[in-house]
């Protein structure tokens, strides 16, 4: 049995990190490159008072031509100063445009309806979405721009967590960067299927095209992967993941920010990815989660203790081979000493996150979720 995993671990492990060596490096699009699209950033926003002035400001600050870039501040039934704030910098800055969610559009999820609002309203080439939360610097549209080639309809980003404050949140840090190697492994091999919501970039046309989110928009989570994948199964369009140090987006972990809840969430929508992905995703949890077992199998003698430690051995060796590969791509080491650390640690983990992701109730911005879909009622519609 153990022999087994190790052949399935080994192969998986192999073909994601001749993935990673295949993703292109590329510099930004110089700022008075002619080529460089009309883009508009959109972000939901919902009580986000603390964290929405910095990243207005690096929007504002953002190296790209005024005349072909936007922002969209998309308020999602704040309840705090989120939408003032916002008001505040579109005075200061005429780039900035804010608008509210509209309540009539027929999408259950309610970030999606908020980013969907936005789309249909605005102008550019090229949408690139992120968080309240995140840092961009100064060079990343055009970091992203450098990869939107006229075959090029999705544009994917690293947006590793930053800040941690305890141990669990540490850990969210380095998982950030093992999610990371996988989507640009992913995208190496040419069968792309996660990405990071915080910074992806997609043809604004692929969106009205495919009619939103489609029938993916009564998930709470998913508007990067789902979407993601139904485009690389129904059109022709090429997947690029930016490899630049330019194109990464920090996200900021907060002080109360429960890091197995948020993986919970994100793990949620995993059984309505497309069939393939849900077979692998079930080999990969199976080798996982069998690990932990063996491993607690062999503490009562009931499995050979040094076999479980040979596959421990044989599972350290091909992390190792993994998260070095995808420096090449990432350039953070930081993240993939801690990634390794997250990876020992996945054959316990995945007994806790796994049923709350999929039975469990979960809470996120004050909404209730439960297998995958906004349970909560949304606020009435000001009539006003």
């Amino acid at each position: 049995m153990l022999n087994g995993y190790k052949a399935v671990y080994g192969a998986l492990t192999g073909l994601a990190t001749l993935g990673l060596l295949r993703v292109n490096r590329r510099d930004p699009l110089p700022a008075d490159d002619p080529s460089l699209p009309k883009v508009s950033v959109i972000v939901a926003a919902r009580n986000e008072e603390t964290y929405l002035p910095g990243l207005m400001a690096a929007l504002s600050a953002q190296n790209y031509p005024r005349e072909k870039i936007d922002f969209w501040i998309v308020d999602d039934h704040s309840e705090d100063n989120t939408l003032s704030l916002a008001l505040d910098a579109a005075r200061r800055d005429r780039r900035f445009h804010v608008i509210s969610a509209n309540p009539t559009l027929p999408i259950k999820s309610p970030k999606k309806r908020a980013l969907y609002t936005a789309i249909r309203r605005c102008s550019g080439e090229w949408v690139v979405f992120t968080d309240a939360d995140c840092v961009p610097g100064p060079q990343w549209i055009r970091a992203l721009a450098a990869y939107m080639s006229d075959r090029a309809g999705i544009v994917l980003g690293y947006a590793p967590l930053t800040g941690p404050n305890n141990p669990l949140q540490w850990l969210a840090e380095g998982e950030s960067y093992s999610s990371a190697t996988l989507s640009a492994a992913a995208v190496g091999l040419g069968f792309p299927f996660n990405a990071f919501g915080r910074n992806f970039a997609a043809r604004r046309r692929l969106y009205l095209d495919m009619g939103g989110f489609g029938s993916d928009g009564r998930y709470a989570s998913g508007d990067d992967d789902l979407f993601l994948q139904r485009v690389a199964a129904r059109t022709d369009w090429k997947v690029e993941f930016a490899a630049s140090k330019e194109s990464v987006v920090h996200a900021m972990l907060r002080e109360h920010d429960d890091p197995v809840g948020i993986k919970a969430r994100h793990m949620s929508v995993g059984p309505r990815y497309a069939p393939g992905w849900v077979l692998i995703g079930l080999i990969g949890s199976a080798l996982y989660l069998g690990l932990g077992l063996a491993t607690l199998l062999s503490v009562v003698r009931l499995l050979p203790a040094s076999a479980v430690r040979g596959a421990w051995l044989f599972k350290t060796g091909c992390d190792v081979m993994l998260a070095a590969a995808g420096l090449r791509v990432l350039r953070d080491p930081k993240r993939a000493l801690q990634a390794l650390v997250t990876m020992s640690l996945a054959p316990f983990w995945g007994w806790i996150i796994w049923p709350k992701a999929l039975f469990g109730k979960l809470s996120w911005k004050g909404r209730t979720i439960r297998r995958a879909q906004t349970i909560e009622p949304e606020p009435a519609a000001d009539e006003s």
